[in-house]
């Protein structure tokens, strides 16, 4: 008998596992949309150029492709290609008048990847340029934080981001072929330099070096690296003028590479010129001891003698109103490559709360409307003259293309009637919903309010749905309603989730994000544990008896916390890469900093006011000398969850990258070996992945596993009781 329900125990995981990987294998179907362009019209049509990502689970990576929209001029669609493959391509632009267009490639020849960038008018290849072969630089930088790809105003030169190419080295020792002995002409290498260590800048950024600013003339067919940038800088985000100067943004790397800043001690990013190359626009920060803050919207006039900067979207401390009396809460998004209608109307995308909106700035008048949005987020792709391109995605529904067609006089009310390009895969969440929500303590806080999103079942009977408290990493950023698919994955096979938005999330004012600073473990796990008492009172079908934890990064700080310190409230434990002791993460982690738990008097004592490094601050450690007080010490492990770790008692499952800079495996393996001690039922699972662990196999591994330890230790005690049973 007991041999017959172990079988039937086995069958029925294994039909369990496999309807998980039918179900992930649907959901991993669906592309995100990450890049359109609007090109010039044609016969009055507009042609539209999308570039999306997919999955291949079969290659385990990422496949990229390319579809034409013609669109007519009252934004209905036409007719739309093929999708093209472009998965070798990893950058590409055209000239303004759109002649010619510049392909970066990367093809892999004998065994080893090599780059080339192509040059193509409308017919064929004109030029070919082998990067490995010409050997004046490295790796031509394609990430969102340095890279750059841009033609001159006259169409003859491309001007990028590359590693800057070092000398060569080799042993002490090494015997060379004998006909090379004598040869005066070969580059001088170094002997003994092999082993220097080579800083970088940090995850998903370790082969980033030393930036330089390139630029490829296609007339003169020469490679030229600029060195008129200090050595004690690195440039990112090169733009060219009108007048073919270039403008960008430098970041320090001395003495350590942590810093963002500007000459006047901001943190910058975005450079962007208005279409007639008169107006300099960018977004910028303070400098304080946040990850990430409010933002705000800079202006330069490029035709003054005088460097003057204006402000047109200042920082919001708690929240601002805009145009028809809508409530504004600051920037916090990245613009657009091209975000100017013309050279007085400016387009952009924010989180707001639990969503993301869109608006239109104008820079004369400095006034701001938001662009009316039915449902769900809006976020602007590409803008030229009269047409703009959307992303349109909620939790329920994929990402699709949307274009609008505005009159000048819509510019003025944000009333930009869209059209629908691209329809998103039915993926069966419509049966599902989601809501935002909002809290206000009875306190005296300074800040009282935070925010959180529900997605899961609309209806069902009474406390018969488990549901997991997902919190956010960073600790600075927010959850938007935006596509997820290891949300819907969740939801899906049977849960429903709660997205917490804690006091110190972005998207809700400065004040908010600063409010966390010193109140690390605290605040931020006071919010949890109430987002989920106030769920189980306002939706009555999820039980308060089955509610699990889910999160990584400092959400997985938050959820190894609340395990702590809420043990009897929390059933299961799904932990990613998670900070359970923020002392450590000081001196080991990329971004070596004290994670909020000092006080704003507490640092000025301890580290004179100087502490985070990604903040952008300068640490005092950095400094000849410098040592912080052994109180921060201290007082960082008591806002550790590693100090409560004794009063756990949920089965936690704990997921960590091998190659991990931020939050170093150490950290989670330090955590599963003092639950192992404890008795505390645990497992491990290391995968050879950075941060995100969203390479593919890594992906797909932790999503089921996850939901299979969610499924096995948040079941009804009924089910439970008849396992023990049999």
């Amino acid at each position: 008998m007991e041999s017959t329900n172990s079988t039937e125990n086995i069958r029925m995981a294994l039909v369990q596992i496999e309807k998980l990987v039918k179900l992930y294998t649907t959901l991993a179907a669906t592309p995100s949309l990450s890049n359109v362009r609007i090109l010039n019209s044609l016969n009055n049509n507009l042609i539209i150029q999308s570039k999306w990502t997919q999955r291949n689970l079969e290659t385990k990576n990422n496949q990229r492709f390319l579809i034409d929209h013609i669109i007519k001029s009252d934004c209905t669609e036409i007719s739309s290609s093929f999708p093209v493959d472009i998965t070798t391509e990893l950058m590409s632009t055209m000239t303004h008048d759109e002649k010619f267009k510049a392909v970066l490639r990367q093809v892999t020849i004998d065994n080893s990847k090599k780059e080339f960038i192509e040059i193509w008018d409308k017919q064929y290849m004109v030029k070919n340029y082998d990067l490995s072969a010409l050997d004046v630089h490295g790796s031509v930088y394609t990430d969102n934080e340095f890279s750059s790809f841009k033609w001159s105003p006259d169409s003859t030169k491309l001007l990028y981001i590359a590693e800057k190419k070092l000398p060569k080295t080799e042993p002490f020792y090494k015997q060379k072929p004998q006909n090379k002995k004598d040869n005066k002409d070969d580059e001088t290498v170094i002997a003994g330099n092999e082993y220097i260590y080579k800083p970088h800048w940090g995850e998903q950024l370790v082969d980033k070096h030393r930036p330089v600013i390139v630029i490829l003339d296609t007339i003169l067919e020469t490679i030229t690296t600029l060195s008129e940038v200090p050595d004690d800088l690195s440039p990112a985000q090169v733009i060219w003028t009108k007048e073919q100067d270039i403008i960008g943004v430098a970041w320090k790397h001395e003495p350590r590479y942590l810093e963002k800043l500007s000459d006047d001690k901001c943190a910058v990013h975005s450079p962007r010129i208005s279409p007639s190359g008169d107006y300099l626009v960018w977004i910028e920060r303070n400098v304080t001891n946040m990850h990430h803050n409010t933002q705000r919207l800079m202006l330069r006039d490029l035709r003054s003698k005088e460097t003057k900067n204006s402000i047109i979207v200042d920082i919001v401390q708690t929240s601002e109103t805009i145009k028809k009396n809508k409530q504004f809460y600051g920037i916090y998004g990245r613009l657009s490559d091209r975000c100017w209608s013309d050279d007085e109307h400016l387009f952009f995308s924010t989180p707001q709360k639990n969503n993301i909106f869109s608006y239109i700035v104008n820079i004369k008048t400095k006034t701001m409307v938001e662009i009316q949005n039915e449902s769900g987020s809006l976020n602007i792709l590409d803008v030229k003259e009269n047409a703009i391109a959307f992303l349109s995605t909620s939790l329920t529904q994929p990402p699709c293309l949307m274009v609008g067609c505005f009159q000048h006089t819509e510019l003025n009310t944000g009333d930009i009637p869209k059209t629908v390009i691209t329809t998103p895969l039915d993926l069966g969440l419509d049966k599902y919903m989601y809501e935002g929500n909002e809290y206000t303590y009875d306190n005296d806080d300074e800040i009282k309010q935070f925010n959180f999103i529900y997605f899961g079942p609309k209806s069902g009977k009474t406390k018969s749905v488990p549901f997991i408290i997902v919190p956010h990493g960073g600790p600075h950023s927010n959850y938007a309603n935006t596509f997820s698919l290891d949300f819907s994955f969740l939801v899906s096979s049977g849960f429903a989730l709660v997205l917490v938005n804690y006091r110190g999330s972005t998207g809700m004012g400065a004040a908010t994000v600063e409010f966390l600073e010193g109140r690390v473990g605290n605040v931020d796990v006071k919010d949890c544990i109430t987002a989920a008492e106030e769920s189980s009172k306002k939706y009555p079908w999820l039980d308060p008896k089955r509610i699990g934890l889910c999160g990584g990064s400092h959400g997985g700080f938050l959820v190894t916390h609340l395990s702590a310190q809420a043990p009897d409230m929390f059933k299961a434990v799904v932990a990613r890469n998670p900070v359970v002791n923020i002392a450590l993460m000081f001196h080991t982690s990329d971004i070596p900093d004290c994670r909020n738990a000092l006080s704003k008097d507490e640092k000025i004592k301890c580290l004179h006011d100087v502490c985070c490094a990604t903040t952008g601050i300068t640490c005092n450690v950095l400094e000849s000398g410098g040592e912080p007080d052994p109180l921060l010490y201290t007082k960082m492990l008591e806002c550790s969850p590693i100090a409560h770790v004794n009063k756990v008692k949920a089965p936690t499952l704990v997921s960590i990258g091998t190659s991990d800079l931020r939050v170093p495996c150490s950290s989670g393996k330090s955590w599963y070996h003092r639950l192992k001690t404890n008795n505390v039922k645990t497992k491990l699972l290391v995968y050879d992945d950075n941060h995100q662990l969203s390479s593919g196999p890594a992906e797909i591994d932790h999503i089921i596993n996850d939901c299979i330890w969610l499924l096995e230790h948040l079941k009804k005690d009924d089910d439970a009781e008849l396992e023990n049973e049999e």
